[in-house]
């Protein structure tokens, strides 16, 4: 059975970002070997990456869940970022 990526190549950090509808909707994934900011409910997101981004639109984090699995010998991390369209703070 083949695997859908290389273990050596996983970096240690993912964080993705997910629209309002949930598990289902996945807007954006990035992936790092640095840890991400803590983030928190309520915090304002603009991912300027986001095919589509538009400076006049935020993401409202309405919930975060954190994975910790290991792949290989690397442990994992991957936090997963809810959230509902939003007016920018600024």
């Amino acid at each position: 059975m083949t695997s859908r990526f290389k273990i050596e190549q996983l970096k240690r950090y993912s964080l993705e970002l997910y629209g309002p509808g949930g598990a289902q909707d996945l807007l954006w994934k990035v992936d790092s070997d640095d840890p991400f900011t803590p983030m928190a409910r309520g915090d304002h997101i603009q991912p300027l990456d986001l095919e589509g981004s538009n400076p006049n639109l935020a993401h409202e984090i309405t919930g975060i869940e954190h994975l910790i699995w290991t792949a290989g010998e690397q442990l994992r991390y991957v936090t997963r970022v809810y959230t509902r369209p939003a007016e920018p703070l600024g």
